[in-house]
């Protein structure tokens, strides 16, 4: 129809490919202060420019989106919306897919409104900027600068405005002109140059074209005489202060991320800056977090950070391994220890940590009867065999960690004093993801990737889904977070994730209403789906150590799960 054929379709915002750039690109283009938001095809909302440049870091574009608009179909007429308020009118098909939008008749008193307080916004930015701002034209010519640029040169603005910066140079106000180096070069310069009472200024000049041509030659200058005395002070200290090195040394350090530990948050990163200070020394760490905030994760990032990387790091799950076979587990047999025994002997995980790190995880769980035999490890640095009468000396550096109260369980008698304070030298509390909600965004984002590689999928994730997820309290912590979106990449049947999709305990937890799938059939799929991966997975490999480097997972995880599933251990 006639109405279609004038219909705006280009210019929109495309909230599947948000990019701040390209949004004030499209706002100049379409020249007005509003744009429909498309996603998927379906309009979601407007978005106002106003409401856009004001936008701030701590936001995101669904806190500024207007949603409650009005969108026409193809077969209506824009006479129809005479009262219409918003700027603009999406149009949709009959499959309700964005089509374009009709523009409103143009306000001038808001739009005029809008331009000026812009001017009075980059007149206050120009005029109040710390660092010198110099504007020429193309021919050289000074147009404009600010009160810092004048204090900066040691200049007036009476002195140059209106002045070509040759003759501003042969009489001698400024020393060599960045300007005219510009207009020479046409890319943007740098230089450093002296003013009339020998200060350094730094000044940056760049080309601005329009048309082709050269239309503006923008110069930032800054006074780096100070800046010049507090480096060479700064060297000085540098060159005297070992601990001051070893500071530097340590905040390189924390900017170097692992791909284990994922976020930014502040209460992450001072967990970290911790855990690299104790890291490049041999004393006993305490991981202390709830179950599920990645303690073996922090563990290992200790590990890699000391002097004993090049080690072997072993991990002891106190609570995966059965009370009757800990002991041998941990410190091993000699040969006819006991009926049964391996006749030439085993070799205990303690043993096999020496010259590394030795992990205790769950220490809490460690039986009464083995911590006395334990504290002689800590103690002592020696572990004597089941069956054996040398002690044999270990070199071992010890991690624990427990999500159990150990103070309390020895006010109970459950934890003997003693080990607690050989263990208790630095605790470190790792704190539950609901204490860190920064870092959830980019967990999501970092297993969404990273199980949609593992199996092949192609999976996004909604803004509403998105939503709820970042809402939850995620009382399993990253544990739980990743188990979740492993389970939604692969039990989803649609390339987006949808809030349906999710399990009733997050969506109600936001007031959302019913559920579409229900719970029972939501955990037949993930039960289904893990039986079936273990059993694909067994028939691949030649043990139960291999099932579990396939799979990534804990070697007593693996039995876990084949009991839970009643599968038989072929190996």
């Amino acid at each position: 129809m006639l109405e279609s054929l004038t219909l705006e379709k280009s210019l929109y915002i495309n909230l599947d490919d948000f990019n701040k750039q390209d949004i004030l690109e499209t706002f100049c283009a379409a020249k007005t202060t509003q744009l429909p938001v498309i996603s998927n095809t379906r309009v979601v909302g407007i978005l106002d420019i106003y409401s856009f440049l004001k936008l701030t870091d701590n936001q995101s574009v669904h806190d500024i989106l207007r949603k409650d608009i009005i969108v026409a179909s193809e077969h209506e007429h824009i006479s129809n919306f005479e009262s219409l308020e918003q700027e603009v009118l999406p149009f949709v098909d009959g499959a309700g897919c964005y089509i374009g939008y009709k523009k409103r008749e143009y306000k001038q008193s808001k739009e005029m409104q809008f331009y000026k307080e812009l001017q009075e916004e980059f007149d206050a930015i120009f005029q109040f900027s710390f660092d010198g701002i110099f504007i020429a034209d193309g021919k050289g010519n000074v147009i404009r600068l600010n009160k810092a640029s004048e204090r900066i040169d040691e200049v007036k603005a009476d002195e140059v405005l209106g002045k070509n910066m040759k003759d501003l140079v042969a009489r001698g106000i400024y020393s060599e002109s960045v300007t005219l180096k510009v207009l020479e070069e046409k890319k943007p310069v740098t230089i450093l140059q002296k003013t009339k009472s020998g200060k350094e200024v730094m000044a940056t000049g760049t080309p601005i074209f329009k048309n082709g041509e050269l239309y503006r030659v923008v110069v930032n200058c800054r006074d780096i005489t100070q800046l010049n005395t507090l480096k060479n002070e700064l060297r000085n200290v540098q060159l005297k202060s070992e601990k001051y090195e070893s500071e530097l040394k340590l905040l390189r350090k924390v900017n170097v991320r692992t791909d284990d530990i994922i976020g930014n948050s502040p209460q992450l990163n001072k967990v970290l800056t911790v855990a690299l200070r104790v890291a490049g020394v041999d004393t006993t760490v305490l991981l202390l977090g709830e179950s599920g905030v990645g303690k073996e994760v922090f563990s290992k990032f200790i590990h890699r950070n000391s002097s004993r990387k090049e080690g072997s790091f072993i991990k002891i799950d106190c609570s995966g391994i059965p009370e009757n076979l800990l002991e041998s587990e941990l410190f091993g047999y000699e040969k006819g220890a006991f009926t049964g025994a391996n006749k030439t002997g085993k070799v205990g995980m303690i043993e096999l940590a020496n010259e590394g790190t030795l992990f205790l995880d769950e220490i809490g769980e460690l039986p009464f009867s083995l911590q006395a035999k334990l504290l002689r490890v800590f103690q002592d640095r020696e572990i004597l065999k089941i069956g054996g009468t040398s002690p044999i000396s270990v070199n071992i550096r010890i991690i624990a960690a427990t999500n159990k109260d150990l103070e309390s369980m020895v006010k109970q008698n459950q934890f003997r004093e003693d080990l607690f304070y050989r263990l208790n030298v630095v605790p470190i509390i790792i704190p539950p993801l609901r204490e860190r909600r920064e870092d959830i965004q980019l967990l999501i984002s970092y297993f969404l990737e990273k199980f949609t590689r593992k199996f092949g999928l192609e999976k996004v994730i909604d803004p509403e889904t998105l939503g709820l997820l970042l809402d939850y309290n995620w009382p399993g912590n990253v544990r739980e977070l990743e188990n979740m979106i492993e389970r939604l990449t692969v039990t989803t049947t649609n390339k987006v994730i949808k809030a349906e999709d999710l399990p009733e305990k997050i969506y109600r937890s936001n007031g959302k209403g019913e559920l579409l799938l229900s719970n029972e059939s939501f955990r037949i799929l993930t039960d289904n789906f893990e039986k079936n991966l273990l059993q694909q997975t067994i028939k691949k490999a030649k043990s139960i150590q291999e099932v579990a480097i396939m799979l990534k997972l804990d070697v007593s995880t693996i039995r876990r799960k084949l009991n839970k599933h009643k599968l038989k251990n072929p190996y």
